[in-house]
């Protein structure tokens, strides 16, 4: 066995022969003289029992991979000795993987922050040269600029910019109600939102009576069992989401199907029963391909159209608008029912429809007609799924199979799949993650509607991902919402340079990031370190680690670890509030964020509204009237360690989205045709007339980039994608020593067809690189990845490369309605590194 550690990771020698060795020393004990570990685990006990010497905590995970699993933390002597499985209230969601068994590595980390540091005066950002300084002079120092720059330049200069790396209440509470004290402005993470975009434009947003938002709403996965197939979109589960892999393979077992579409043959296509690859970017073709075959089988349920899709609408031709009572000359009736959203009172003024040809309101009939024109006082008007089937009509499978490549046989063996419902679609975030990744979503979910597929066990479409919004507003906003600029994390670089937002000028001078990583999670790391970062006058960053985004701060502050602090996760695709104990105290000169917030604004001069710890936060957070009254406070939580935040029991009454028909929209049917399509967030950008004529139902549109059309394939002929690998969650993790043994350096897959055209050979490292940047890592060869494409691990750091990074190659270039960063919207090339050479 060789001692090197290959391109893929592994075990060296020296840590196969530890290993082995320690079972040969327990043998030696025991006198067993062919030792095995079957053996040893007869008498194996899970240590989960407390004693003397060592104390177990309940611990939560708390990166954004959805699971939020609960762990037991083992504290000897006050420090972490590891940390093991701990159980939820629903033992399917019991899992832990290598990186939840890892923290006792990321606690002790080498390479952990350990006291403040500022940036050498003189030197420049990113160069890396730090001093030491205390608290009292990092803070005297940050609170000094906060007001030279607000004074400067406006409160709204000041902005505070974070993501999904800590799913938190106490430490976002504490930073929200600061920002909304200074009047500060808010930096929004633009991630994986092309799906919720595509998701709530055409289906609303489901908010539970126990005040639980589903952002990505879908059936739960444990309901996939319920299906007679499962269709995965763009998810490698086994390893992006990987505790939801055994509900797969336990449906599977019962006779569920599976069926993976992807451009890329992943792991968990090699487990399905059929694999569709699919060129990057075309799902949206696909999904219009498979409708088109619905209506030629004749298969869409028209009873489901009828009753709780605005199939049956009327659509003004003139303003593109459903045609309402008030059209016909009849006034509105005022209903005497306040609209808490507006302030107004809601005013009847029923939809209209046809009925054998009639012009009705909707509530007259039941079976209204679904097909038919009306002209109304001249003006020509076709219902909603009129419009619809025109558009579907214009996808043929041929049609279609030139542009995805997805043979014609194929796209209808998946349509026949499609409809023997109940399916359960499990949608990823690969598909999304284009400039027209929004409209994959709306089309999926299209197509589910024009089948039915919908409310029901088995029956399914999307992700599934909550947050608890029952928490106390004013803590937040003591004296209301800050006064300052809401903008995109993705339009960051336009408001910097153009100086405007919203009409208004805009001065972004500070920002101040925590729980995010946005030079190496985010796209276009030049965007940042060439435009935004030398923009400001003062950037900080609170983490455990020196992070991209940290190299280029000028003050970093060293963040406690998520066991060294009282916290709640409120989020997760298993709806519920997670408690999560202090076990240690916080390491070196850590503090919690909480703390850190309270401490500056004691020199802010906003002591008086920053009087509690952690514990506090939580308790002014959930110890309300309706906390209490819903059994969400924080005396049960803390009891309970977890409180599910919508109805049903996860094994045996799973949640089924849009269940009964209804739908979180302003009809309250499913609206695959929109009347005012609305952006996700303000931009900078104002959508065209065309845009917003586009918008009113899922379109076919060839990615900004990575398309053949593109007269850039010319040059750069490779779409560079991205996959979420098992070591890390986006960037978390990636100093961890344990994990950095199995997965040693950045490598990048490619089709040895396409590596041996350049003169690449397994194993060569290598530059990707296209005009925005490059990417220096190892070349694998790898079958499973289709010729014209490369994929490469997400969340190397910068200074984990020999040379550049991945994010370089990306692009800050965003759709005006879906707002979202674009991962796989990118074209390159690849060439053998020529190290110290010119490029």
């Amino acid at each position: 066995m060789s001692g090197a550690i290959s391109s893929h990771g592994g075990l060296t020698r020296r840590s196969f022969l530890k290993a082995t060795g320690a079972v040969a020393g327990a043998a030696a004990v025991t006198g067993v003289a062919t030792p095995t570990l079957q053996a040893l685990a007869a008498d194996y006990e899970s240590g989960q029992k407390e004693s003397e010497q060592e104390r177990i905590f309940r611990g939560v995970c708390r990166p954004n991979c959805f699971a939020f699993c609960h762990l037991n933390v083992h504290v000897r002597d006050g420090k972490v000795v590891k940390t093991s499985r701990a159980p939820y209230n629903e033992k399917c969601y019991d899992r832990i993987c290598q990186r939840g068994l890892s923290h006792v590595h990321r606690i002790y980390d080498p390479a952990r922050l350990q006291y403040p540091m500022r940036r050498v005066e003189g030197t420049e950002r990113g160069a890396g040269e730090w001093e030491r300084v205390s608290w009292d002079e990092a803070l005297d120092e940050i609170a000094g600029k906060i007001k030279s720059i607000q004074t400067e330049f406006g409160e709204s200069a000041v902005a505070f910019l974070t993501a999904s790396g800590n799913q938190s209440c106490a430490i976002t509470s504490a930073y929200g109600r600061l920002s909304s004290l200074m009047n500060a402005s808010s930096i929004g993470a633009c991630l994986d939102m092309g799906s919720y975009y595509g998701m709530q434009a055409v289906a609303g947003l489901y908010i539970s009576p126990l005040m639980g938002l589903q952002m990505w709403e879908g059936n739960e996965p444990t309901d996939a069992k319920n299906a007679k197939t499962i269709v995965v979109w763009g998810a490698n589960i086994t390893d992006a989401q990987v505790q939801n892999w055994h509900l797969v393979k336990e449906a599977m077992q019962g006779g569920t199907k599976l069926v993976v579409i992807d451009p890329v043959y992943t792991q968990i296509a090699s487990k399905a029963d059929r694999w569709i690859p699919i060129r990057p970017g075309s799902d949206t073709l696909l999904k219009y391909a498979l409708m088109n075959v619905v209506l030629e089988k004749d298969a869409q349920d028209v009873a489901y159209l009828q009753q709780h899709t605005v199939a049956p609408f009327l659509v003004r031709s003139d303003t593109g608008m459903f045609v309402r009572r008030s059209d016909t000359g009849i006034a509105p009736v005022p209903t005497g029912v306040m609209n808490p959203t507006t302030g107004k009172e809601v005013m009847d003024d029923p939809y209209m429809v046809l009925s054998n040809g009639e012009l009705v309101s909707v509530d007259e009939t039941s079976a209204p007609d679904i097909e038919g024109s009306y002209e109304l006082d001249g003006v020509k008007c076709r219902t909603a799924y009129a419009l619809l089937k025109e558009e579907i009509l214009d996808h043929s499978p041929e049609k279609v199979s030139e542009l995805t490549e997805v043979s014609v046989d194929d796209i209808y063996e998946l349509a026949e799949i499609c409809m023997d419902t109940p399916v359960y679609h499990y949608e990823g975030y690969g598909p999304q993650a284009y400039n027209n990744g929004g409209h994959t979503t709306m089309a999926g979910l299209t197509l589910c509607a024009l089948l039915g597929n919908l409310g029901k066990p088995g029956a399914s479409y999307g992700a599934f991902w909550g947050v608890h919004m029952g928490v106390n507003p004013a803590y937040a906003a003591p004296n209301g919402p800050s006064t300052g600029f809401a903008i995109p994390s993705v339009d960051l670089k336009n408001v910097v340079e153009t100086g405007k937002f919203g009409g208004k000028p805009a001065q972004i001078k500070m920002l101040w990031m925590y729980s995010a990583n946005p030079l190496n999670t985010h796209t276009d790391t030049h965007a940042w370190t060439d435009v935004i970062i030398p923009a400001m006058e003062y950037v900080v960053v609170a983490d455990s680690v020196m992070t991209d985004s940290a190299r280029y701060a000028d003050m970093v502050l060293p963040i406690a670890q998520w066991f060294e602090l009282e916290e709640v996760a409120n989020a997760g695709q298993c709806s519920s509030l997670h408690y999560s104990e202090k076990a240690i105290d916080p390491l070196y000169e850590s503090k919690p964020d909480p703390q850190i917030v309270t401490e500056l604004a004691q020199k802010l001069g906003l002591g008086d509204y920053f009087k509690l710890d952690n514990g506090g936060i939580l308790e002014e957070m959930y110890d309300t009237d309706m906390g209490k009254a819903l059994g969400m406070d924080m005396g049960n939580l803390r009891e309970k360690k977890q409180i599910r935040f919508i109805p049903g029991d996860a094994e045996t009454d799973p949640h089924i989205a849009y269940a009964d028909g209804k739908f979180g929209t302003a009809s309250g049917r499913f609206e695959f045709y929109r009347e005012m399509p609305m952006p996700r967030a303000a931009t900078t950008k104002t959508p065209t007339p065309e845009e917003i004529d586009r918008e009113r139902m899922a379109r076919w549109f060839p990615p900004l980039e990575a398309w053949p059309e593109n007269e850039l394939y010319k040059k750069y002929p490779l779409v560079l994608m991205s996959e979420r690998p098992r070591y890390r969650v986006h960037s978390q993790w990636f100093s961890t020593p344990l994990l950095r043994e199995l997965d040693p350096e950045p490598y990048v897959k490619i089709n040895p067809a396409d590596a041996e055209a350049r003169g690449i050979s397994d194993g060569d490292y290598v530059e990707c690189y296209n005009d925005r940047g490059f990417a220096v890592a190892k070349a694998v060869y790898s079958q499973a990845i289709r010729p014209g494409m490369l994929v490469y691990p997400k969340g190397w750091q910068l200074s984990q490369h020999k040379a550049g990074g991945w994010s370089e190659l990306s692009s800050t270039e965003f759709d005006v309605f879906a707002v979202n960063n674009n991962f796989m919207d990118v074209l390159c090339e690849i060439r053998v590194w020529n190290e110290g050479g010119a490029r």
